[in-house]
C-alpha cells in the first residue's frame, strides 16, 4: 500500500489530465487522418507520429515554462 501511495504522489496531476484529453484528441485526429487519406497502415502511423508526438512535447515544454 505504501508503494502505491508513493507512486501516486509522484504523478503530476496537471500533465495527467492534459495528456488524457490529448489522448482522446489524438484518437479523433488519427481517425480523421485515416478517413481523409487512403494510405497504407505504416504511412498513416508515420504521419500520426509526426503530428501527435510534437504536441505532447509542446505541452511538457509549456508546462515547465508557465508553471514556475
Amino acid at each position: 500500500m505504501k508503494l502505491i501511495k508513493n507512486i501516486i504522489s509522484k504523478i503530476d496531476v496537471t500533465l495527467f489530465v492534459i495528456y488524457g484529453f490529448l489522448g482522446f484528441g489524438s484518437m479523433y485526429l488519427a481517425s480523421f487522418i485515416r478517413s481523409v487519406t487512403k494510405l497504407n497502415f505504416w504511412a498513416e502511423l508515420l504521419i500520426c507520429f509526426l503530428i501527435i508526438s510534437p504536441i505532447y512535447f509542446l505541452v511538457r515544454v509549456l508546462k515547465k515554462k508557465y508553471s514556475n
